[in-house]
């Protein structure tokens, strides 16, 4: 089996830049990075990974951290995420370690687990919350991390994110141009996260451009009274974009209950949901998350974490239309 020294040797490179070469070490160039590991396959090469995290005090992981979510285990638009990300660790002989719960307290327990028992010190976050715990615990500790979503204002770190604003105007200017809509409204939750905003802008913005009246439609949670309500005080409202999928279906639900001879054509967004639950009049913005999941495994391993990272971002491109809905 093939030495690190074999490598060095085969190359005409010192030891000590095959082994940081191997372990990703920005001080390495990107290029040279990418010929040693070639040649280290070629040769046969396999990483002592035990040897590597006693010197290194890092485990060859990466902590996911799942959002307090009930919708997160049957969500399509994660299961992307992670087969994104698995496949740039495989890449790189890391493995992805999940971080999930029912409870902050859970996950932060969770996480602590990892940092200080399992010595990992990479971790990318499914989600971007603001005031967050677990992202408050992160900042605090040696450790580097991503998230898939953007920062709140005021706040910055590195994020893999889509370009929402615009995905908010493509959804709105689909449903006009498309499908013949003339009185879109915008549905949100009212958590207020970062997507959501800048969703609920490129709603406006293309409202403005158009001339249209926009009407914006904070979703109650667990409240169907007050979302029929809405619903009958809108007889014109013919299309809804809607902040993410289970927000859209449920307008589109409440919708046809009351108006089972009407059309509505609603615009949602992660393609999350399974065929069987949506017919020809919902949509879905495809946000690639296979894509997102791979480009934050990269920004973490490459992303430069120093005092001038703090902004850097990857942003992934959205599908609009009949490329973006799955096939069955």
């Amino acid at each position: 089996m093939a030495t690190i020294r074999d490598i060095a040797k085969q190359m005409g490179l010192s030891v000590s830049t095959v082994s940081r070469a191997l372990n990703d070490n920005q001080r390495i160039s990107e290029k040279t990075r990418r010929e040693v590991k070639r040649v280290a396959e070629q040769m046969g090469y396999q990483p002592n990974y035990n040897a590597r995290n006693l010197t290194n005090q890092e485990a060859n992981a990466v902590g996911v951290i799942f959002p307090v979510n009930n919708r997160v285990v049957d969500n399509i638009f994660y299961v992307g995420l992670l087969r994104g990300i698995n496949e740039q660790l495989t890449e790189r002989n890391y493995v992805l370690s999940i971080a999930i719960g029912n409870t902050t307290e859970q996950v932060l327990d969770n996480v602590k687990s990892m940092i200080n028992r399992a010595q990992i010190k990479r971790f990318i976050l499914l989600y971007s919350h603001i005031n967050d715990d677990v992202i408050k615990l992160l900042r605090q500790q040696p450790v580097e991390f991503v998230t898939i979503g953007k920062p709140a204002a005021g706040q910055k770190w590195l994020y893999v994110d889509n370009d929402n604003i615009k995905a908010g105007a493509d959804g709105t200017n689909y449903l006009i141009d498309q499908l013949h809509v003339q009185n879109p409204v915008f549905a949100e939750s009212q958590n207020g996260w970062p997507y959501e905003l800048d969703r609920r802008e490129g709603y406006l913005q293309a409202m403005h451009r158009r001339d249209k009246q926009a009407v914006v439609f904070s979703v109650p949670e667990n409240d169907e009274q007050k979302v029929n309500q809405f619903i009958r005080e809108h007889p014109k409202m013919d299309g809804v974009v809607a902040t993410d999928d289970y927000t859209g279906l449920r307008i589109y639900n409440r919708y046809k209950a009351l108006y089972p001879d009407k059309k509505i054509e609603v615009v949602g967004y992660n393609n999350s949901l399974p065929n069987e639950l949506t017919d020809q009049h919902f949509h879905s913005v495809d946000l690639h998350p296979i894509e997102m999941g791979q480009a934050a495994v990269k920004l973490l391993f490459e992303g430069n974490h120093g005092k001038n990272s703090a902004s850097k971002r990857a942003i992934v491109a959205h599908s609009v239309g009949e490329s973006a809905k799955r096939s069955g």
